[in-house]
């Protein structure tokens, strides 16, 4: 045997090993797949990170044809909306008797730090095959070159800019929906806000619905059940240390306080005791079946005054946080939907369960066997029993709700 193929095969051998010995929640789905696939990722990652730019992106584009070309064939041209770039997904209306029609703006994950609307292709072209929306993907500005409030920003002028424009498509004004998954359930979370609380929206259409994938909604507590259940696993698509990373670099391109933020020393003692917090984050809003395994009660008796008085501003900001705005009173209905394994579980039941007290219409699908990056990956490397069954569910809703 030939070095190449003796240094091809000791890799594999290596790798297969460090798979193996990687630990994994004993009740996921495709536990292997998972290890492999995750190990991978971020093994590439890590390699893309270190060719020159010229390579890496080249590397990306190939990336984001694959997502393209292996999307559904469904229509789609590439615009603005109140200066954001947008992939619009249907045809022009065929004369002025045509059906007035339901739409969806989505905003995508990615920590606000990676995607677009390439990669997210596939994905959008399929929740307008599967719905017969228009489907609206936005192309909001990504960190670190552009932090808080830019992503937010973008997402919001493109889906005003669209609501002022709904007769292009034939849009019934009663039938917008928004959406996001991950950093973009935060977005949808925060646009839903904006629209409904402030006064300079107040004559646009008002959304139907707003439908939030596995989103992340605070980042003062990184002790929940679900972060400390599943924050330390490595082998999951998001463990508590990226999660911290990506809030850390939203905030103020500042990935020094990940570590800070991982343990919940970017706070106060008197800040974790507030009356705010105690409102918007108490543990007691998640229901005791999701702290059977390992979920001790955090300390609240630590914090770095000196940090929490340097973010605080943002960090309490729902623009920024949306589980942290006090009165949820009038928002529209909400679909959410959370995974068992998945550090962000626990941020989507809070706001469910807030919502729910606040008088909004939720409803709420929590998956048992289910993980971060499950939704829309039925023809990907994650797909999994749960993860096509929490896209048939959703496609379903939209169908009778939307």
């Amino acid at each position: 045997m030939g070095v190449i193929p003796t240094a091809v095969l000791l890799c594999l051998v290596g790798l297969a090993i460090y798979v193996y010995l990687e630990p994994i929640p004993d009740g996921i789905e495709i536990p292997w797949k998972m290890k492999f696939v995750t190990r991978c990722i971020r093994i590439s990652t890590r390699l893309a990170s270190l060719m020159p730019k010229r390579l890496s992106a080249w590397f990306a584009a190939k990336v984001e044809e694959a997502r393209v070309s292996g999307g559904p064939n469904i229509t789609f041209t590439d615009t603005t909306y109140g200066g954001v770039l947008v992939r619009v997904f249907a045809d022009k209306p065929d004369g002025e008797n045509a059906a007035k029609r339901p739409a969806i703006v989505y905003y995508h994950g990615g920590g606000w730090t990676r995607g677009n609307i390439k990669f997210y292709h596939r994905l959008t072209a399929e929740i307008a095959e599967e719905t017969g929306s228009v489907v609206i993907s936005v192309e909001y500005r990504l960190t670190p070159d552009h932090i808080f409030p830019a992503a937010i920003d973008d997402c919001t002028a493109a889906t005003v800019g669209f609501l002022q424009h709904l007769e292009d498509f034939n849009v019934d004004p009663t039938r917008v929906a928004i959406m996001g998954d991950s950093a973009g359930g935060n977005l949808a979370a925060a646009v839903a806000q904006r629209l409904t609380f402030m006064p300079q929206y107040k004559d646009l259409p008002k959304l139907r619905m707003q439908v939030l994938i596995y989103p992340c909604l605070q980042a003062f507590d990184f002790q929940t059940p679900s972060y400390q259940q599943n924050g330390d696993y490595v082998t999951l698509m998001l463990d508590r240390a990226m999660m911290a990373g990506f809030w850390a670099v939203y905030l103020d391109n500042r990935p020094s306080l990940t570590t800070s933020m991982s343990v919940n020393q970017h706070t106060s003692v008197k800040a974790k005791g507030s009356s705010l917090v105690k409102k918007c984050l108490s543990h007691d809003l998640i229901p005791e079946e999701f702290k059977q395994t390992g979920y001790k009660e955090p300390s609240t008796n630590f914090g770095n005054e000196g940090i929490y008085e340097e973010i605080k501003r943002v960090l309490l900001d729902p623009d920024y946080a949306p589980l942290m705005r006090e009165d949820l009173r009038g928002l529209p209905e909400a679909y959410i939907l959370t995974a068992e394994y998945d550090v962000l579980r626990d941020d989507g039941i809070m706001y469910a369960k807030r919502l729910e007290k606040a008088g909004v219409l939720v409803t709420w699908k929590h998956y048992k066997k289910g993980f971060h990056a499950m939704f829309g990956s039925k023809n990907g490397p994650f797909a999994s029993p749960s993860g096509n069954l929490a896209s048939a569910d959703l496609f379903e809703f939209f169908k009778e709700y939307l």
